[in-house]
């Protein structure tokens, strides 16, 4: 394998030298072990995407698995989400990579993304959260990780114990609101109906 040049990619190089914010050289360091460990996979921009993307859905996958072992219900949703965090704060580079869903056909992608959705909607069965209700419930989920990792990385100054405790919070609302989701999500599905919107058959 040809050894990666980081120099070939100044502004990489250039942030983890300089005196920059912590999650700023977290980032490009975290991009880099990855970069070095496809580089002799991936001829393309666009290829490394991927191949970040794909590394970002297996971690995250593994780590969820993980967390949610031997729990069930609301226990392992809270779990999972916490997972999720903590994926994001302990490999940024990855977690940014796959914030953004590539456009590819790449089956190895397909594959990765498919299996980490799988096991998110099978923490949500769990609660009675399927269907419409599981789609809305994993964007909200995926909006309220991102919207506090990002926050947190964009401090001027870090505050881990209050974005957590403030995470704590945010997570319980979450958990709290899934019977509302799930009960809206009916109550749609009969109007629906009614409406002559959908065949009951």
């Amino acid at each position: 394998m040809v050894p990666f040049d980081r120099t070939h990619f100044p502004e990489v190089e250039r942030v983890i030298k300089a005196p920059a914010s912590r999650w700023d050289k977290k980032i490009a360091a975290d991009l880099v072990t990855e970069m070095e460990a496809f580089f002799g996979k991936v001829d393309t921009i666009p290829q490394m995407k991927q191949a970040l993307a794909i590394a970002g859905y297996q971690g995250l996958r593994r780590q969820i698995e993980k967390a949610v072992e031997g729990k069930t219900g609301r226990d392992a949703v809270r779990a999972m989400a916490f997972a999720m965090r903590s994926f994001a704060l302990g490999s940024p580079g990855l977690a940014v990579a796959s914030f953004r869903d590539p456009e590819v056909d790449n089956p190895e992608y397909q594959k990765a993304a498919g299996q980490l959705a799988q096991t998110v909607r099978r923490v949500f069965s769990g609660v009675g959260i399927a269907d419409e209700s599981a789609k809305h419930a994993i964007r909200i989920l995926k909006s309220l990780v991102r919207g506090f990792v990002l926050g947190e990385m964009s401090a001027p100054v870090a505050r881990p114990m209050e974005y957590q405790k403030s995470y704590v919070f945010a997570v319980e609302m979450f958990v709290s609101g899934l019977d509302a989701l799930r009960d809206a999500s009916i109550t749609a599905d009969k109007l629906a109906v009614n409406d002559g919107r959908v065949n009951p058959a």
